[in-house]
């Protein structure tokens, strides 16, 4: 008995693409879901009349776009990927590697999106949220008294704000936003003083979120946005540079 088919026999003369095309579409569609796995080659190059060369092609180009993830070995195949802020993250990354952002349009694009998140995240901010925000804060204080760069932890709060805002869209903007930020500004190296001072402003907008206090969140997170970047070009310009430490806080 013949099984029920999912896809069309292929008529373009660019197989390959015509089969990622049907890909897409029953992923986009959501004939697939996140975490599904595909039919194995064999089963797709029958149902799609088409060589096993031709769909290989075509789940490779869906793996470089971040639709799919291949898995070797046992239980291995095409599995539907999440949504990940990676997938937004690459091109800036490749915009950073030539050159063409800067910590300026950085900060500038971190004071559209962060403050806003936090006066969102002083009014949705969820019991766990909260609670995530303060042992991160914590942790931080913890490695700035030991003179270590909070780096990590200084990212996770800004990241956890953006979550905290609940809009998916905002939080993976954020994030691949962050995500650059913190390339750019890894071989600074500021003091234990301007550390502490970040913790400090880390810890006022944890407060303004807490106490749901919106228009406080927003205004601390954008003083605490233009305050960094006034410390880091004072760092740059003066040449305080330690080439074996990472970069402090955001």
């Amino acid at each position: 008995m013949r099984r029920p088919t999912m896809f069309e026999p292929v008529k373009s003369m660019r197989i390959s693409d015509e089969i990622l095309r049907q890909l897409r579409g029953a992923v986009f569609s959501g004939k697939f879901r996140a975490g599904d796995r595909l039919p194995n080659e064999r089963d797709m190059a029958e149902q799609f009349a088409a060589s096993r060369t031709s769909v290989r092609e075509a789940l490779r180009a869906l793996e470089q776009e971040g639709v799919i993830h291949v898995k070797k070995g046992a239980g291995g195949g095409a599995f539907v990927s999440d949504v990940d802020h990676r997938l937004v993250v690459r091109p800036f990354q490749t915009l950073l590697r030539m050159r063409k952002v800067s910590m300026a349009h950085i900060t500038e694009v971190r004071l559209i999106f962060e403050p806003e998140a936090a006066r969102l995240a002083a009014e949705r901010a969820a019991p766990q949220d909260l609670a995530e925000l303060e042992e991160v804060i914590e942790k931080m204080r913890q490695v700035v008294e030991e003179g270590e760069p909070p780096a990590s932890h200084d990212l996770r709060f800004h990241k956890l704000v953006a979550r905290a805002a609940g809009n998916p869209i905002l939080e993976m903007l954020s994030e691949s936003m962050l995500e650059v930020a913190s390339q750019v500004i890894s071989n600074l190296h500021p003091s234990i003083e301007v550390l502490r001072h970040v913790l400090e402003r880390h810890r006022s907008v944890f407060e303004a979120i807490r106490s749901r206090d919106g228009e406080r969140a927003y205004a601390l997170m954008s003083e605490h946005i233009v305050d960094v970047r006034r410390r880091l070009s004072d760092f740059k310009s003066n040449g305080r540079r330690k080439p074996t430490r990472k970069a402090g806080g955001r």
